[in-house]
């Protein structure tokens, strides 16, 4: 699959989950092209697999999904990027290669075209796993995403602070009022009480 040939996007920023589809048969071919390990272009094929047919079936892939296929298509570049490159392969048994190995029979050997040609494959795999949709992305797509509480209406801070607000100074008047009475009622007694009368 060539790098340019991106899945198109959907107005609502999701991928088409048929095109996908296609894209990861196409990927499960080119993948069998590439002289990697056996064990990791095992590995591979059956995760492409799992997302190929969900997509097939549900239009997404599960998150669990893309996070083992993306994490199988790192561990392949890094298998490429490790291997030893020369001129012609002898006598490459891929059943056998180890990247990193440097044993006879159980190094990993490529050519520099192979190096550079499944690098730009699993790097293209790499980049449709990233645009595959989840299912999370579909709720959030399809505005089904809602949180805890979106059914009830908006508080309105500010207004009920202000009427907090207003409650206060309405007590304070009224406390302000019932020291003032208190007051004039204690002078009016401490003028009547201390008066003798006249001498």
């Amino acid at each position: 699959m060539c790098s340019n040939d991106s899945p198109s996007v959907k107005p609502d920023g999701t991928t088409d989950a048929a095109e996908l589809a296609a894209a990861y048969e196409e990927f499960l071919l080119d993948i069998e092209e590439q002289p990697l390990p056996e064990y990791r272009t095992d590995e591979m094929r059956v995760r492409i697999e799992e997302v190929r047919a969900t997509l097939a079936t549900e239009g997404v892939a599960s998150a669990g999904q893309l996070q083992q296929l993306l994490r199988t298509v790192t561990e392949a570049l890094a298998d490429v990027r490790a291997a030893q490159v020369v001129s012609v392969p002898e006598e490459r048994d891929l059943s056998q290669a180890v990247p990193g190995a440097t044993g006879v029979g159980a190094a990993y050997e490529v050519t520099e075209t192979e190096q550079a040609t499944a690098t730009n494959v699993l790097l293209d795999l790499l980049f449709t796993v990233v645009e595959t949709p989840t299912r999370e992305d579909r709720h959030w797509a399809d505005g089904e995403q809602r949180q805890p509480g979106d059914d009830q209406p908006q508080r309105d801070d500010d207004s009920e602070a202000s009427t907090a607000d207003d409650a206060n100074d309405a007590d304070d008047a009224d406390d302000a009022n019932d020291a003032n009475d208190a007051n004039d009622s204690g002078t009016n007694s401490f003028a009547v009480e201390g008066y003798a009368g006249p001498e």
